[in-house]
């Protein structure tokens, strides 16, 4: 069972840097992902976690790298640990999503079980990080995710409305700290990037 869980977002990639929609699509860390990743990593290696999961999604898997080296853990991949897949927004800017597709993508912020066009909901994201999270066997794990997919996995662990999730930062490379007490997730740390 999890005693402590340890969510960190990948770093940036040239995408962030443009403001344009990932989702399953990928992109390359930036130079300055890879610097915010390696501070991240120093900080983690004194944590003492047993275990180290990631998305599958290369920006991801090259922040888990950069993870590994530093704390000597073996990359575990998880499917359900994916982003959301935005469908057809993929590789466009949210801005011109906001003008292009205004009525769902209003629908998509407001309704949990909306999804985006050819892609996922809120709701959908939130499923498969619970299995993501079923899978995970060990008491500390690191797990190398995504933005969206990291703010709907802390609703899914606090017990809280899917679509709170857009009420919650997350930055490239921050670290989350989650720990479970009489059958419970209390946060301890969120979007946190002191190290960067």
């Amino acid at each position: 069972m999890i005693e402590q869980l340890i969510l960190v977002r990948h770093g940036e990639t040239v995408n962030n840097a443009a403001g344009i929609a990932q989702g399953w699509n990928d992109s390359a860390l930036s130079e300055r992902g890879r610097e915010q990743v390696r501070a991240a990593a120093r900080r983690l290696a004194s944590f003492g976690a047993n275990a180290l999961y990631s998305s599958p999604l290369g920006r991801a898997m090259s922040s888990a790298q950069i993870i590994a080296e530093a704390t000597g853990l073996e990359i575990r991949m998880l499917d359900g640990l994916r982003e959301m897949g935005y469908g057809r927004w993929e590789g466009q800017s949210f801005l011109d999503v906001r003008k292009a597709d205004r009525e769902i993508y209003e629908r998509w912020i407001e309704d949990g079980d909306c999804p985006c066009p050819e892609g996922e909901s809120h709701n959908d994201v939130r499923r498969r990080m619970a299995e993501a999270f079923a899978q995970i066997e060990a008491t500390r794990p690191i797990v190398v995710a995504h933005g969206t997919a990291i703010r709907i996995a802390a609703t899914l662990l606090m017990e809280l409305p899917v679509m709170a999730s857009r009420h919650f930062a997350q930055q490239n490379a921050a670290i989350n700290i989650f720990e479970h007490r009489g059958g419970r997730a209390i946060l301890k740390l969120w979007n946190d990037t002191s190290h960067c």
